[in-house]
């Protein structure tokens, strides 16, 4: 089972939003990690079609450590223009910020940071392609195991069993909908192999602490759960 990478795994290093737009590094003030720089490349606000780019002023930022249910470790960065929320990964963060995108409305620009932020296209090397996608092969098997595993720990509950498959059965194409405009993906699958990483993660979480459920899937295993007691 992938363990959660530590905050040391993306200190230092220059990451960017599907390897070639936006770009943030990390740097550490005594034992807390922060935001070193941070470069948002977007859309132009006045210019219609054309591109903007926005150095973030004011660095280095804050970090709030946030709870999480993925068993990855969560922050959301100090910037009010955009405050968006990222996990750590291998050598990479997953952004989300509810799919809004920031408008910076000083800078005339608006920029999306949802999405992977890691390693640069120039950054990969070719000799490591086979190698990539040998290792998300030994990923996949170990999502595939960890989900039978969780199924069938959950399987007498309706309500969590529908919840998980529907999550399991939504992973292939999220994955693809986030990587899909990742530099060079098709030629050495990186994107893909650090959230088959993050999706092992999770289901390992799920496993070990149970499952927790969105509020309004939670109301449903209540409800389910009370008419089985009135039946009793």
């Amino acid at each position: 089972m992938p363990k959660a990478p530590a905050e040391d795994a993306i200190v230092g290093k220059i990451l960017k939003r599907d390897g070639e737009s936006s770009a943030i590094e990390f740097s550490r003030a005594g034992a807390d990690l922060q935001v070193a720089k941070l470069t948002l490349v977007g859309d132009d606000l006045r210019r219609s079609g054309e591109a903007c780019r926005v150095e973030v002023a004011g660095t280095p930022l804050k970090l709030t450590a946030r709870q999480s249910d993925t068993g990855l470790r969560r922050y959301q960065i100090a910037f009010p223009a955009c405050a968006f929320t990222f996990d750590v990964l291998d050598g990479a963060i997953l952004v989300t910020n509810e799919g809004k995108a920031c408008e910076l409305k000083d800078a005339g620009c608006r920029a999306d940071p949802e999405g992977l932020w890691g390693m640069s296209a120039d950054e990969i090397d070719p000799k490591k392609g086979e190698e990539m996608l040998g290792a998300r092969a030994r990923v996949e098997k170990t999502v595939r195991s960890t989900f039978r595993a969780l199924y069938d720990q959950n399987k007498k509950e309706k309500a969590i069993r529908n919840f998980i498959v529907k999550e399991q059965a939504g992973f292939s194409s999220w994955r693809e909908e986030v990587c899909r405009s990742y530099a060079r993906e098709p030629d050495f699958g990186y994107c893909a192999l650090r959230l088959t990483e993050a999706r092992a993660i999770a289901l390992g979480a799920q496993l070990a602490t149970g499952v927790k459920l969105p509020p309004g899937v939670a109301e449903e295993v209540a409800a389910e759960n009370t008419k089985k007691d009135a039946k009793k």
